[in-house]
């Protein structure tokens, strides 16, 4: 009796792990699953506006297979078009894993530092702090309408000639609302943030020199210095985002090279040409 009851718990724990399945299954459609691995893949894909439940999608999903084993179903996955969108599909999913995969190692916080520390002379760079008063001049203005806008920032200008505090012409005048609002002052601003232009004439000003008014290509101009120009060190933070963007460029041509070497490639350019001309009659 003891043998027989231990082998129908056996055959009753067997049974209960076919029912249960592959944990990782959260549906079957079909023939095919539907894993957790397709839902979170799903919800990564998604921008965060959308931001669907894992339960909107998993009902997404299998709507999107019961299309897809239909499609099978009809013979369109040996459809030649069909079938080449598939490879981009792959193509495109394996290339940027391969990416993610080695340039991630490329750019952790260890490396980054080290470039930052053999690159420090390369990231000094000249800082200005100004305040401004800004005419907004449309893109594509046609010459009435610049010496227009010309006119009211000469105006803007006079007022300041005349003694008026800059502080109270920017915010009574100045079109770049942001900084309008604190008397035109725009903060520490470093090389290469903004307009070229607009820096150089900056970088000309004494503490409390004011300029002449002045052209960008975003509008007229008039700057207040509130600090004279210096040469600041960017810090590590402040410049990860710069290091990273060059460390990633410079590891996947160092990939691309290495595969090129490896790899055997053959074009065949004249079949496009070919294929762009379709069949003579």
């Amino acid at each position: 009796m003891h043998r027989k009851g231990s082998r129908g718990v056996l055959v009753g724990l067997a049974w209960g792990l076919v029912a249960c399945g592959d944990p990782n299954v959260v549906a079957e459609v079909g023939k095919r699953d539907v894993s957790k691995g397709d839902v979170s893949a799903y919800l990564e894909a998604r921008s965060a506006r959308e931001a669907p439940s894992a339960t909107q999608a998993l009902d997404a999903l299998v709507d999107r297979s019961l299309l897809a084993d239909e499609a099978r179903r009809a013979g369109l996955d040996k459809d030649p078009k069909v079938q080449a969108r598939l490879r981009t599909a792959e193509r495109e999913v394996l290339a940027q894993a391969l990416l993610d995969q080695r340039l991630s190692a490329a750019t952790d916080d260890a490396k980054l530092r080290e470039r930052h520390a053999a690159s420090r002379e390369k990231l000094v760079r000249r800082e200005v702090h100004v305040r401004q008063i800004m005419v907004l001049v449309p893109p594509g203005a046609d010459e009435v309408t610049r010496n227009r806008l010309q006119s009211r920032i000469n105006g803007l200008y006079a007022r300041l000639v005349s003694g008026e505090s800059f502080e109270v012409v920017a915010r009574e005048g100045s079109e770049d609302t942001a900084s309008a609002s604190r008397g035109g002052d725009l903060g520490p601003v470093l090389e290469g943030q903004v307009d070229e232009g607009f820096f150089t004439e900056a970088a000309r000003l004494a503490k409390g020199e004011r300029s002449r008014p002045f052209a960008t290509a975003f509008g007229f101009h008039v700057l207040e210095a509130v600090e004279p120009v210096r040469t600041v060190e960017p810090t590590f933070e402040q410049v990860r985002g710069r290091l990273e963007a060059e460390v990633r460029r410079d590891a996947q041509e160092a990939l691309m090279k290495e595969l090129r070497e490896r790899i055997p490639v053959k074009r065949h350019p004249e079949r496009l040409e070919a294929r762009a001309q379709g069949p003579r009659s």
